[in-house]
């Protein structure tokens, strides 16, 4: 089945903004671009696409796609901030994570699905436990399956913080935190079933598993992604098939993608690292239906495709895109 792939990338070095490419049983075309500025994290819900800016001063647009595939812009808000690299929704509102500032942006959607007024801002808190020299750096929000909480992964306070989620106005303070071990620096999570959940540390280069939400929350293991001894590599990026009995993860510096099997009790089986085929892999995604991975290689400029065979990943091709980062299919709804 043919998939759009929307491409984010660091616009600095002549990329031109958001990518848009065919994906159609392992092959990978580049389409066209729409320009935009640092469009580093990319969300897709339904005929509508959402990019943050990651600039000083930065910001989220929304658009609309269209039945070409087309993007139209349909609103353009500040953060009010610094650094926002990652968007998330919950189909009333936009949470967008903001590195450098330290805080998440709450934008409410009208009914088609744009953002027009400024955001309401929460500036969480919480216990400096080592993982940078900044007090804060919200990198991600995430909505519970059950719908319960947003949880933030902040890489300077070096844990993740579960809000409530609430209709009236996204999210309810003050949250429950779940610190992980000393220079962590915990950067995604994602969430499986039964309520387990894993968080790729970048500064530790590890996946932990939990289980349990908020303060009810329970290490359960924890998994290095990279050789004993291995140096100046850090994790960028974690996701869960379709059917979540694989996970992925992204490392930099060794430039691997490491493949793990979810196992029945929700840990996970030891990892098999593979080659991304290229510099500084970021992001790195499974298609809609499971069969193959995508990985955004920033430094050499490509975005590679890898077969998931037997088990483990098999190079099948790739395409040339300017400083990717990012990598979003769109919604099954559109």
């Amino acid at each position: 089945m043919a998939h759009t792939v929307w491409i984010g990338t660091y616009t600095r070095e002549g990329s031109l903004g958001i990518y848009r490419a065919g994906f159609d049983d392992g092959a990978i075309r580049v389409r066209g671009a729409v320009p935009a500025d640092n469009p580093s994290y990319l969300a897709a819900d339904g005929a509508c696409l959402y990019a943050v800016a990651e600039t000083t001063n930065g910001g989220i647009c929304s658009y609309r796609i269209g039945s070409d595939q087309g993007l139209r812009l349909t609103g353009s808000q500040r953060v009010l901030g610094d650094g926002p690299c990652h968007v998330c929704l919950d189909g009333l509102y936009v949470y967008v994570s903001n590195y450098d500032s330290g805080y998440l942006s709450v934008f409410e959607l009208d009914k088609e699905g744009a953002i027009h007024a400024p955001p309401r801002v929460v500036a969480h808190t919480g216990v400096n436990r080592g993982a940078a020299q900044e007090p804060a750096h919200a990198h991600q929000a995430v909505v519970t399956p059950d719908g319960a909480f947003v949880a933030i992964c902040d890489l300077g306070l070096n844990g993740v913080v579960f809000y409530p989620r609430d209709p009236q106005c996204g999210i309810r303070e003050p949250g429950s935190w779940v610190y992980a071990a000393e220079g962590a620096g915990p950067r995604h999570a994602v969430f499986g079933e039964d309520k387990f959940w894993y968080v790729v540390c970048e500064l530790s280069c590890e996946v932990l598993t939990y289980c349990g939400y908020g303060s009810s929350a329970w290490l359960l293991q924890r998994q290095s992604l990279i050789h004993a001894g291995q140096e100046n590599a850090s994790a960028a990026a974690i996701h869960l098939s379709p059917d979540r009995a694989l996970l992925l993860a992204s490392v930099r510096g060794s430039d691997e993608l490491v493949l793990f099997d979810v196992l029945p009790d929700g840990r996970l089986s030891p990892p098999q690292r593979f080659y991304a085929g290229g510099s500084w892999p970021r992001d790195a995604v499974f298609s809609p239906d499971g069969r193959f991975v995508l990985c955004a290689c920033e430094r050499d400029n490509r975005v590679t495709v890898f077969r998931v065979h037997n088990g483990g990943l098999r190079p099948i091709g790739s395409a040339s895109v300017p400083s990717p980062v990012c990598l979003c299919f769109e919604s099954a709804a559109n």
